[in-house]
């Protein structure tokens, strides 16, 4: 992927917004309901050519497919690989919601949460179906009609996101569990960079284990847990040139207090040990816009580059695109701005028709992100 060579490059964080009827039909489609498959198919392959249309009106660099075939950014693994079902009720905890309990319960009043299939580890990982990522790519391709595929990217999740998620009922350990999920999930990740894309790999837990857990598990010592985590995603790359790989981390994309986050530079240093040639982080939100000032302490090695978060995805206020600048221009002014591209926080549409952000709000922020960078760029340079 481009570095910011002649301008402030921008993207995002790879799920958008499904429109209506989409988000009703993969609903249906998750509890077994869908009648038609064919006619899901090509409402998504019509989604995406949408959602590209979109995004590059607003005129963002580097575009995603949205996720739009996908039910979340990580929960479609069980649609993908074999070993995973659905083994009864979920229970999730963020240390920091749970503080404030009245917040939790509003919370999961949403119709997208009620219906939200999160599947468990019960049986060896494989990859079940080979043509799922082959549709992708397709539909992807078809949608950018002839534009440079090195602008565009599609999210996959990593696999420690996945041991994190999806409980584990078959393996003897959390290495084992690491490793088969690495390996199922590389034939993904092959097929995107093969393909001529970029590939996102999504990666909440890098920073969200050390004050969320589900399942009679707890929260993890994130200094012992990261190494371990960055060890199994080079492996899942390992075959992978780092300037396609983009890795990004986040501390989870739902309107929480998140007074427990762990600091970014408590983490960032095994983070920066991934093979991945962008590191991806937040740098809009309110309790993570300080640390640009990690960077003063942190030498940005020079074969990685950042994408920083300049839009908070879980609020409906639209950054000014002065305040996206002044961000950019910080970070600038610590890395090079060479090194910075502008990004979100994280996506607007994580689980279908789940988003803390209002789908016309999303397009207003991306449309401020687009702004602001271009305010920068004629600064900068």
């Amino acid at each position: 992927m481009r570095r910011s060579i002649e301008r402030i490059i921008t993207t995002h964080a790879g799920s958008l917004p499904r429109p209506d009827d989409l988000t009703q039909m993969m609903w249906e489609h998750a509890e077994g309901k869908t009648a038609d498959p064919q006619r899901l198919a090509q409402r998504v392959k019509q989604a995406v050519a949408e959602i590209v249309a979109h995004q590059l009106a607003v005129g963002l660099d580097v575009v995603s497919d949205g996720e739009m075939s996908k039910p979340g950014f990580s929960n479609y693994i069980g649609q993908r690989l074999s070993g995973f079902e659905v083994s009864g009720p979920r229970k999730f905890v963020a240390t920091d919601i749970a503080d404030v309990p009245g917040l939790g319960r509003r919370a999961g009043q949403s119709e997208a949460q009620r219906r939200m299939v999160m599947p468990a580890c019960v049986g060896p990982i494989a990859v079940r179906d080979r043509n799922a990522v082959q549709v992708d790519i397709a539909n992807f391709k078809a949608a950018l009609a002839g534009r440079d595929l090195d602008l565009a990217f599609i999210p996959a999740v990593t696999p420690s996101q996945l041991t994190f998620n999806f409980p584990n009922h078959y393996y003897g350990s959390l290495e084992a569990y690491l490793a088969a999920a690495a390996d199922a999930l590389s034939y993904d990740y092959e097929a995107i960079v093969a393909a001529g894309f970029n590939l996102q790999l999504d990666s909440p837990d890098l920073a969200m284990a050390g004050h969320s857990f589900s399942d009679g598990t707890e929260p993890v010592d994130l200094q012992k847990y990261v190494p371990v985590a960055i060890e199994a995603i080079n492996h899942a790359i390992r075959n992978l040139p780092p300037e396609k790989v983009r890795l990004h981390l986040c501390w989870g994309n739902y309107a929480g207090p998140h007074h427990k986050d762990v600091e970014l530079r408590r983490i960032i240093e095994p983070v920066l040990k991934s093979h991945a040639g962008f590191i991806y982080v937040e740098g809009a939100n309110p309790r993570h816009e300080h640390e640009w000032e990690v960077w003063r302490e942190v030498k940005l090695p020079e074969d990685k580059a950042l994408i920083v978060g300049m839009i908070d995805t879980v609020t409906n206020h639209v950054e000014h695109p002065r305040v996206v600048a002044q961000r950019l221009e910080r970070y600038a002014s610590v890395v090079g701005k060479e090194n910075v591209i502008a990004g979100t926080d994280c996506g607007f549409g994580t689980f279908v028709g789940w988003s803390n952000c209002d789908p016309q709000v999303a397009w207003l922020k991306l449309e401020a992100l687009v702004a602001g960078a271009r305010i920068a760029s004629q600064e900068l340079w």
